[in-house]
Parts: C-alpha cells; structure tokens; sequence
C-alpha cells in the first residue's frame, strides 16, 4: 500500500484541528507537524532514454548533459507564513556500459555518475524565458538545442548564455569522496585538449554513480538498476542512499526562490557510458 501524501488542504485542516479543537499553540503545532513528517509533495520526473558515450574512443573523454531542470519557488499560501523545503528525494534509473577492465566491477569507483548544481541568474528571467529554460534544461539535448559537453560549464557558457545562469558553488570546498579514487573524477576537463581547468565538484554536488559492470546483458542479473537517494537539510539532516550516494550537504540551505536545480548526467574517461532511463525529483515541503 502507498503511503498517504497530504494535499495543501489536509495540512491546513489538520493544523486547524489541532489548534481550534485541541487548544495548543501553533508553534507547537508545527513543530507536530513537522516531526511527522506531514509535508506536501512536488514531484518532477524525466523518463526518455538517454547515452552519454564516447563515439571516438579517445583518452582525454569527458561529457555532461542537463537531464531535468527544476525551477525552484515556495509554494503559495494564503498567509504571510513561508513554507520551507524540508527533503529531496531523488530516484535515478541507470547503468554504466555493463564491463570494465578494471578490477572494480561491482563497486561505485565509476567514472558514470550523476550530480546537481544550483543555477542563479543574474537578472530577473521573464516568464517566457523560464519556460523556454525548462525546456530546455529537460528536452534541450534530445531536441539538438544543448549539444553535450566535456563539463556543465561549457554548456552553460555555450547553450545558455541569455540567460546568464551561474553555478552556485558548493558550501565546502573539500573534493566529494565519490570522486576521490581517480584524478580524472578530480579535474575539470577542456574537451579538445585535456587541459585541467578547475576542480570536479566545486559548482556541483555529488549526486549518484552507477554500478560498475553491473551485467554484461539484460539477462544477467538486475542490469538496469534504480537508485533512490534522499537529502535533508540543517532542520531535517536526513539522509538515505548507498556508499555510491552524495551526502548533500548545504545543497537545500544553499537553494533560493528563484534558483533552478539542474540534473546532470555525467561521464568520463575512455569506454565509460551512462544510460539514463528516468529521474523523478520529489520535493517535501512545510506549510
């Protein structure tokens, strides 16, 4: 059986039970509310299939490409309260290219993976210019309009200048451990020469990596698999994925009305491929 998600309307009435009916002050009342986990919910997905490969074999490989693009606001309510995102939860559908040569088959040192960035504009976008966007950021790629790129900010410099979106950078500067067990995963690439250009991770928070060699065909074992991955933030430190999941940390604390969430699907270094099949995003709210 699913679990019961409340509508707008179920907070609002339960809230109004426990304060009128039951006499208790309302900050207690949302502390209750709260500790229940009783929060709304704004679900996101993508489910077209998608593959980051490298078509030339070539040592220096490095792509990113936008997957779902989420346009970050409060919901409205009807009083002055604000509501607050509580938790993230993300469900990833993937694989790698399903072998390795290396001896890390079965573990998360992948060079597949996934990863969120904030995106801010620098100016106030006009309603056309948000839908364009999120077009864009979920179809743009398969349309032919965001061609894929040896890192997300080659893609914002090249497909999304007129917007001017700048990566929000990460609240730590200390590398993500996912990315720590070979320097490719540590250095910010240049597509035609190799040239490092910065550092992984700086503008964007670890997500998940695919399996290594989970199979080497659909019928050997569970190929395609699915990862669920949840973050909280400094009022709920949740936290729920595998050893090849981010931690989060700052990612909510860090969002502001107005920001967009970008999934990017990564890959990196010769044979390595990633094959997105859906991503759905749900975003837990107080009211």
């Amino acid at each position: 059986m699913a679990p019961f998600i409340p509508s707008r309307r179920d907070v609002l009435r339960t809230r109004a039970l426990l304060h009128y009916r039951l006499g208790l002050p309302n900050e207690l009342v949302l502390d209750i509310l709260d500790k229940a986990h009783y929060w709304v919910e704004r679900i996101r997905e993508f489910t077209r299939h998608e593959v980051l490969l490298d078509d030339e074999f070539s040592l220096n490989y490095s792509a990113a490409c936008p997957c779902l693009g989420i346009y970050f606001d409060s919901p409205p309510t009807r009083s002055r309260e604000k509501t607050k995102l509580r938790e993230m939860e993300f469900l990833i559908v993937s694989h790698d290219q399903g072998w390795t040569t290396e001896d890390t088959a079965g573990t998360f040192k992948t060079s597949s993976w996934f990863e969120v960035s904030i995106l801010r504009s620098t100016r106030e976008l006009k309603r056309i210019e948000k839908n364009l966007l999120a077009h864009q950021l979920d179809v743009g790629h398969f349309d032919g309009d965001v061609p894929v790129k040896s890192n997300i900010h080659k893609v914002l410099n090249d497909s999304f200048h007129e917007y001017n979106l700048k990566a929000v950078p990460r609240p730590s500067s200390e590398t993500e451990p996912q990315r720590m067990h070979c320097r490719e995963m540590q250095s910010t690439l240049l597509s035609d020469d190799g040239t490092p250009l910065g550092i992984e991770g700086e503008h964007a928070w670890y997500l998940q990596g695919n399996e290594v060699g989970r199979a080497s065909s659909v019928f050997d074992g569970e190929f395609i698999r699915r990862y669920r991955v949840v973050w909280g933030c400094k009022d709920n430190p949740a936290w729920e994925g595998n050893e090849g999941a981010g931690r989060g940390e700052g990612f909510i604390d860090t969002l502001k009305d107005g920001d967009w969430i970008c999934i990017w699907a990564r890959a990196k270094r010769r044979g390595w491929e990633n094959h997105v099949h859906g991503i759905r995003v749900t975003l837990r709210y107080t009211i």
